[in-house]
């Protein structure tokens, strides 16, 4: 099995990523979710200047995972004051991680979170945390495989659509 390339996305990536995080949450949830607050909230989170935005934050970063030539997949890791909750120095939230469909159940998503954690760990971070929305029980159960665990719950709007996510952390004192 060929190592995984993860590579930093900047603002010329703008296109691809817009394409790639619309694509991946359609398939990921677009049956289980009313067809307006769907396209609302695609409209709203994935808009160019919202995309733009976060990719020039400082404290977020997105990235690119390819296998080869192939993109597989991607993800957005937020420190310091881009986290959506906690705003802790010693954490780090990743807020998506997604794995493009072809490429699920290959082993990539594990492959993803050993690197973000080996990369949150020379960053000094004492610990990883994310949301998952409280229906996607094949998400929780791969993030408790991982070693998440609970710790909370927190609002997510889809539109006028009030969601739940569960939080969960995984403490990286350890763990390998």
């Amino acid at each position: 099995m060929k190592p995984l390339e993860f590579q930093r996305c900047t603002p010329d990536d703008l296109e691809l990523l817009r394409q790639v995080s619309i694509q991946t949450f359609t398939h990921a949830f677009e049956s289980q979710n009313n067809p307006d607050d769907f396209s609302a909230y695609l409209k709203k989170a994935f808009s160019r200047q919202q995309l733009l935005q976060e990719l020039r934050h400082p404290d977020t970063a997105f990235y690119f995972v390819r296998d080869g030539e192939d993109l597989v997949g991607y993800f957005k890791l937020n420190a310091h004051q881009a986290q959506t909750e906690l705003q802790e120095a010693e954490g780090l939230e990743i807020e998506r991680i997604y794995v493009l469909a072809g490429w699920q159940g290959r082993g990539v998503g594990a492959r993803m979170l050993h690197w973000i954690r080996d990369t949150a760990r020379t960053s000094g971070k004492a610990y990883l945390w994310l949301g998952v929305w409280e229906h996607n029980t094949r998400a929780m159960a791969f993030y408790r495989k991982q070693g998440f665990v609970t710790f909370g719950k927190h609002p997510y709007d889809i539109g006028t659509d009030r969601q739940w996510d569960w939080l969960m952390r995984l403490d990286l004192g350890g763990a390998t």
